[in-house]
């Protein structure tokens, strides 16, 4: 069973390249699939006669090697995305991963920041030189337009429509959708390219068309992005352990406490599902109960 497997992950794996799955999901799905392939090299699977039933022992095996859920749940989605990619394709007449389900794992909410956080976060010094210039304009547009950190890195200066005031962004499966930011980021952005073009000039390091760039002019790293991230929260004295993520959840979780249709946000944030938008009105539900509990004479006492 191993080789014809390992075959049809190969495949797979080549076809989400093409596909455009982004490089740290590959890897995940990699490292999901090859889980998959120990498993059935141990377990001696016959050809291609895996049942349901089979796979009911690989995903419980998972759960007694004591993986988290969260883990034990993103390695069954990656197996039910592979044999229903197998079923698809011919390569088996049934797709015994159907009813394959994940353990049960309590609800986690996304972190983000209050909007007192945001704003001190964002209250840094006034950009004197590049590298101040570029965290000041990054920050500002990861809060303003909801980005995740590969979307902002990939932003190239021809997705700065014309306005100076909407992103073309590329996210995920490739899927690219049209991004407002509001006047100060748009000061930000104008102020950052400045710094960068003097910069490439001062270097003599050749044209590049990544907005954001490193001290070597290339394209600036997701690693990088935190790396900035971590020193701003720790000089503007924010919880420390907020990742960069956390300001695309700030963003959405404010724009719906200020009373932003759900779908609006859906589309800025790029969801396919609305589904996957419907977990800030937790968060909001959280915070209204907190300001209930503050304000109602009864609750109080």
């Amino acid at each position: 069973m191993d080789a014809p497997l390992a075959e049809a992950i190969a495949a797979y794996r080549l076809e989400q390249q093409a596909r455009g799955v982004s490089p740290h999901t590959a890897r995940a799905q990699e490292g999901d699939l090859r889980k998959l392939l120990d498993h059935a090299v141990r377990s001696q699977w016959a050809a291609w006669s895996v049942s349901p039933r089979t796979l009911r022992g690989f995903a419980l095996e998972l759960g007694e090697r004591g993986l988290d859920p969260a883990s034990q749940a993103r390695i069954l989605s990656t197996t039910r995305a592979f044999f229903g990619w197998l079923f698809e394709t011919g390569r088996v007449k049934a797709n015994p991963a159907t009813g394959l389900r994940n353990p049960k794992q309590a609800k986690k909410l996304p972190a983000f920041l209050t909007e007192g956080e945001s704003a001190a976060l964002l209250e840094l010094p006034p950009a004197l030189d590049f590298p101040s210039a570029r965290v000041r304009c990054l920050l500002e547009l990861l809060y303003a337009a909801g980005l995740r950190v590969s979307e902002l890195v990939g932003l190239d200066l021809q997705d700065v429509i014309s306005d100076g005031r909407t992103l073309r962004v590329l996210g995920k499966g490739r899927k690219e959708r049209l991004v407002p930011f509001h006047a100060k980021a748009a000061e930000e952005l104008d102020a950052y390219l400045r710094f960068r073009s003097a910069f490439l000039a001062a270097k003599s390091l050749p044209p590049s068309p990544a907005i954001f760039l490193n001290q070597r002019g290339g394209r600036l790293t997701p690693t990088t992005v935190r790396t900035l991230l971590r020193k701003a929260l720790e000089d503007a004295a924010v919880r420390a352990r907020v990742s960069p993520h956390a300001l695309r959840h700030s963003f959405a979780t404010h724009l719906l406490n200020a009373g932003m249709d759900l779908r609006a946000i859906q589309e800025l944030l790029g969801h396919a599902s609305l589904s996957t938008t419907q977990r800030y009105t937790h968060l909001s539900l959280e915070e209204l109960a907190k300001t209930y509990d503050k304000a109602h004479p009864r609750a109080r006492k």
